[in-house]
């Protein structure tokens, strides 16, 4: 029950309740402008109290609890690249929402706003070069500060620390983002520059052979770069994927991305024979300068070092244009284009789901369903013509 008093010029309210235990509590806060207002900010703690809301423990900041939910859930379980998210997810929310917001006054109406903003690129701007114009964020970027977010509330709701959950039903704002269609090569392009990488693959050029096995392999950057050399089964034509290499943090093996991405994968004879002669170039290379490499990584280069996301990407900048290959994608992209090749030559989705390693095939169906699209109009022409031979 509540009671609604003055004190001097202001209003205040005191809350008593019972607990799910059956105990009694009571809880009071002043400094309303009206008696109004003091009486919504009561029937809101007595709505709360009734879900089971722990109103004495209702103080904690919206930072206090993502500090503590992060800890909890969240750090040392995932890749250094998922966890490099965090910090900038944090400084969005301390940007808008700042250090004393309580998680139980957030509203949706609250939430959407911030939302609006960090998609507007006016919460923890991103300036361009030599302006000061906000940069807005695709849809793709809020979504993924959102589905984090929306995690945290939700513990706090299991943690009974707020009765609903403010990031529930929201509109996900933002720009559209580069179209998916720049995101692969065409038949065409992708032969160009499968051809060249392979004839031009030596040492002191490495990213021509991680650009060719990206092209063959459609695997994520990371597990190309973490093959060793007993991954390879030259006999049966086969590469085993078990680990990533953590570029990220300057080295060492780490999990796959998920368990279904440990996968053996049939591979070209094409590739087979690249790889033997990057073999033969290693041993040589190294034997003359008394090198060995203890992981006997693969793409180990004469530099005693693998190459980095950032400068495989650079160096398909580089290359594409020079090539006449258009549009210009990153590594990342080399993995659509091997799904695209595949889908276009008819080869079936599920064996294509488990070459790139997805937990299932809906996976699959809902990241390529733009490419699976133009190869049901294929199979579609292909029906009707059968048909029609009937």
């Amino acid at each position: 029950m509540a009671s609604i008093s003055k004190r001097g010029d202001s209003w205040q309210y005191r809350v008593s309740y019972k607990d799910i235990n059956g105990e009694y509590h009571t809880t009071s806060q002043g400094g309303f402008r009206s008696k109004s207002a003091a009486k919504l900010a009561a029937s809101k703690v007595e709505i709360d109290a009734s879900y089971g809301a722990k109103i004495d423990h209702a103080n904690i900041t919206l930072i206090e609890y993502w500090d503590q939910w992060l800890s909890a859930f969240k750090l040392g379980k995932h890749s250094n690249a998922t966890e490099s998210h965090y910090p900038g997810i944090r400084k969005a929310l301390l940007s808008y929402f700042g250090p004393n917001t309580r998680i139980k006054d957030i509203t949706r109406s609250d939430y959407q706003t911030f939302l609006n903003a960090y998609a507007a690129g006016t919460v923890a701007p991103r300036h361009k070069p030599k302006s000061h114009a906000p940069k807005k964020r695709a849809r793709g970027t809020v979504r993924n500060l959102h589905q984090y977010v929306k995690a945290m509330a939700a513990s706090a709701m299991d943690d009974l620390l707020i009765s609903r959950n403010f990031a529930n039903n929201i509109s996900i704002p933002g720009s559209k983002g580069k179209d998916t269609a720049l995101k692969y090569l065409q038949a065409s392009d992708y032969k160009k520059l499968k051809k060249y990488c392979y004839s031009h693959a030596d040492m002191t050029h490495m990213y021509n052979y991680v650009i060719a096995a990206g092209v063959d392999t459609g695997a994520r950057f990371a597990e190309v770069i973490g093959l060793t050399w007993p991954d390879i089964d030259f006999e049966n034509k086969t590469i085993r994927i078990t680990k990533t290499w953590d570029w990220l943090s300057g080295g060492g093996f780490k999990a796959t991305k998920t368990p279904s991405s440990v996968r053996t994968i049939e591979v070209t004879d094409d590739l087979l024979q690249l790889l033997r002669q990057l073999h033969r170039q290693q041993n040589e290379y190294f034997m003359r300068h008394g090198f060995r490499d203890p992981d006997q990584l693969v793409f180990m280069s004469y530099r005693h070092s693998v190459l980095r996301d950032g400068t495989i990407n650079a160096d398909l900048r580089r290359l594409l244009p020079s090539l006449g290959i258009s549009p210009v994608i990153t590594f990342h992209g080399l993995r659509h284009t091997h799904v695209s090749y595949l889908l276009s030559q008819g080869v079936d989705i599920n064996y294509i789901s488990h070459r790139l390693g997805h937990a299932d095939v809906t996976i699959t169906l809902r990241v390529y369903s733009h490419l699976l699209d133009v190869a049901n109009k294929q199979q579609s022409a292909l029906a009707v013509k059968a048909l029609s031979n009937l």
